[in-house]
């Protein structure tokens, strides 16, 4: 059975994560500093997130051209903030499949940690399984 019972669960959990790391962690400056903007292609529940230093987009509205895209499931997205998968090992092993420069995104990386440790939090707030 997979993490997100459905769309509307993942874009809650993934839409206040994603706010968090771009407005509370300051990553939104980041991306700013190295131009890029993410979209991730999800499926298992089906949805889009797009992200840009300054904002957050969430379903069909998201679904527009980035930076960097990348396409995996929700519960390789729930393995991965709990450190659970690295995103080297995901790439990989085509668990996160991605187009554009990700040399660009490996550098952000280590802005990341704090929201690794945040993260379990987030499953408590919404009931999801760490």
């Amino acid at each position: 059975m997979a993490v997100f019972k459905n769309t509307e669960e993942m874009y809650k959990v993934l839409g206040d994560l994603w706010n968090y790391i771009i407005f509370e962690v300051k990553l939104g400056e980041k991306l700013k500093d190295f131009d890029i903007t993410t979209k991730f292609v999800i499926n298992d529940p089906p949805g889009y997130i797009w992200i840009a230093w300054n904002q957050v987009l969430l379903g069909e509205e998201a679904n527009k051209d980035a930076t960097i895209t990348m396409a995996l499931s929700g519960d390789t997205v729930h393995k991965y903030w709990l450190k659970q998968i690295s995103l080297p090992v995901a790439l990989a092993t085509q668990q996160i499949k991605s187009k554009g420069p990700i040399p660009k995104v490996l550098k952000l990386l280590p802005y990341l940690k704090p929201v690794f440790e945040a993260y379990p939090s987030y499953c408590k707030k919404y009931g999801l399984p760490i």
